[in-house]
C-alpha cells in the first residue's frame, strides 16, 4: 500500500513499519525507551493519516503522560526529547542504519516524521529507442551536460540534506555505559558536598543580633588556646563561623563535565547541595552525588551494602576506600599516597558507584574522590569517549553477556603533581553488581 505525503518517492506503509522496527530494536535505541515511544507514536499517527493532529501538547500528554495542567510554554519536555530523538536518528543512520533503504527523519521545527527512500547507485536514464537518429555529442556538449547533471545532482542532494544540530549527539560508547540515564525526561540532579568547616573570627564588639544565629561564641579553655596560638590582644570576642556552602574546585569541574555531557543528550540537569536534600528526593529523581563522606552525609548509608565503601579520617589515617572482599591483586584499602620528601600527594583515588535508586525507576551515581582532584578525574572517566571505552572494555570483560542497565563499582587511581592530575584515571578494582 503506497503512503502519500512522503518526499521524493512514495514508500509503502509496510516498508516504514519495517524501518521503524529496525530503528527501535537497534543498539542505538534499545536503551532509549522515551525516544522509541516518541518515534513510534508520531509514526503511527502519520501512517494512519492523522499527521494533522500531531503537536507538542498531544505528544506531551500521550507519550510523556503530562497531566491536565500541562503547558507547552512552561514545560519543554517535548522540545527537549525531539532534539534528543533527532540526535539519535542521526547517530543511527551514521552507523548501523546507513544502508537502510528507507530513512525516517524528524525535521527541525516540526513533529511530523518524513519517510524517504534512499537513492540507489546512480543510473543514467536510457536514451530514446531510436539511437540512429540521435545527434552525436561533442566534447563541449558532454562537458555542458555534465555540468547540468552535477548542478541538479547537487540541488537534489541539498534538498535531501539532514540538518545537523549544533551539539553533536553523545557517542555510542556513552550509550553503552549510561543507557537509560540519557533518555529519562525528568530532571537529573547533581549534588555537591558541603564540607562542615568553620572560621574563627575575632571581633572587637559582640555580633549583631541578626548575625548571632550564624556565630557560635568561643569561651573557656578553647578561647585561651586560640588567643595564645594567634597572639590575640585581650578583650573582644571570638566566634566560630560555620562555612556550609564550600564546593571544591575538582567538584566544580566535575559538575561542568557532567552537565555538558547530559546537555548533549538533551537531559535536563539541576544542581543542589547535600545539605538541601532529603530521602524523599531520591525517590523522584536520578541523582549524582559528588565528594567524600566527611562532607556528604548521604554517602555512607547509600553504600552500606556494597563491596566498596568509604572510610573517614581516623587518628593518623586520612580518609580511604574500603574493599570488603579483595580479589587477587587488590588491596583491602586505598589511601592517598604521598612523597617521602615534602609529604605531597603523588597518587589519588576515587570510588565510582553506579547503583539502583531507592525507587526501582530511579538511579544513583556516586563519584567520590578522596581529594577533590580525584573527583574530577572520575568525571573524566565517565564522560570522555576514550575513557568510557576503557571502562566499557573492563565491564564487558567481566560480564560479556550483559543486557540492560549497568550497575557497578570502580576504584580508580591517578597520578598527581602539585595537586594537579597528570595522568588519566586507571581502574584498579571493579565489580559488576
Amino acid at each position: 500500500m503506497a503512503l502519500v505525503g512522503t518526499k521524493f518517492e512514495e514508500v509503502s506503509i509496510e516498508e516504514v513499519q519495517e524501518e521503524l522496527d529496525r530503528i527501535c530494536n537497534s543498539p542505538s535505541f534499545h536503551r532509549s525507551e522515551w525516544s522509541s515511544k516518541f518515534l513510534r507514536y508520531v509514526c503511527d499517527l502519520t501512517l494512519r493519516g492523522e499527521a494533522s493532529r500531531i503537536n507538542q501538547y498531544l505528544i506531551g500528554s500521550e507519550v510523556f503522560h503530562r497531566g491536565a495542567d500541562y503547558s507547552t510554554h512552561e514545560d519543554s519536555i517535548v522540545r527537549r526529547q525531539a532534539h534528543a530523538l533527532r540526535q539519535k536518528l542521526a547517530a543511527y543512520y551514521a552507523q548501523e542504519g546507513r544502508g537502510d533503504p528507507i530513512h525516517i527523519e524528524l525535521p527541525v521545527g516540526q513533529y511530523v516524521p518524513v519517510f524517504q527512500r534512499q537513492p540507489q547507485d546512480a543510473v543514467v536514464p536510457a536514451p530514446s529507442p531510436e539511437p540512429a537518429k540521435r545527434p552525436r555529442l561533442t566534447s563541449t556538449a558532454l562537458a555542458s551536460l555534465a555540468a547540468v547533471v552535477l548542478f541538479f545532482g547537487g540541488w537534489v542532494a541539498g534538498r535531501r540534506t539532514v540538518v545537523v544540530e549544533v551539539h553533536p549527539p553523545v557517542p555510542p560508547i556513552a550509550r553503552e555505559i549510561w543507557g537509560p540515564w540519557l533518555d529519562d525526561p525528568t530532571d537529573l540532579i547533581i549534588c555537591v558536598s558541603n564540607p562542615m568547616t568553620a572560621t574563627v573570627k575575632y571581633q572587637a564588639n559582640p555580633a549583631p543580633p541578626d548575625l548571632a544565629a550564624n556565630r557560635f561564641p568561643i569561651s573557656g579553655p578553647e578561647e585561651g588556646a586560640f588567643r595564645s596560638a594567634f597572639d590575640l590582644p585581650p578583650g573582644g570576642f571570638l566566634y566560630a563561623n560555620p562555612s556550609v556552602a564550600n564546593t571544591k574546585v575538582g567538584e566544580s569541574m566535575a559538575v561542568a563535565l557532567l552537565a555538558t555531557f547530559f546537555t548533549k543528550a538533551a537531559r535536563p540537569v539541576r544542581a543542589t547541595e547535600s545539605r538541601l536534600i532529603s530521602w524523599a528526593d531520591f525517590r523522584t529523581n536520578d541523582f549524582i552525588l559528588l565528594g567524600h563522606n566527611e562532607a556528604n552525609p548521604w554517602l555512607d548509608p547509600l553504600l552500606r551494602d556494597y563491596p566498596f565503601r568509604l572510610g573517614q579520617t581516623d587518628g593518623q589515617r586520612l580518609r580511604y576506600i574500603i574493599n570488603t572482599s579483595p580479589a587477587e591483586g587488590e588491596a583491602s584499602e586505598y589511601q592517598v599516597e604521598h612523597s617521602p620528601v615534602g609529604n605531597q600527594p603523588t597518587q589519588e583515588y576515587a570510588l565510582i558507584s553506579m547503583i539502583p535508586g531507592l525507587d526501582p525507576k530511579r538511579r544513583l551515581l556516586l563519584v567520590n574522590g578522596l581529594n577533590t582532584q580525584a573527583t574530577q578525574m572520575a568525571a573524566d572517566l565517565l564522560t570522555l569517549p576514550d575513557r568510557l571505552q576503557q571502562l566499557y572494555s573492563r565491564l564487558i570483560a567481566i560480564s560479556p553477556s550483559h543486557k540492560g542497565a549497568w550497575y557497578f563499582q570502580a576504584v580508580i587511581r591517578t597520578e598527581v603533581r602539585d595537586k594537579v592530575p597528570t595522568t588519566g584515571a586507571e581502574i584498579v578494582a571493579l565489580r559488576v553488581l
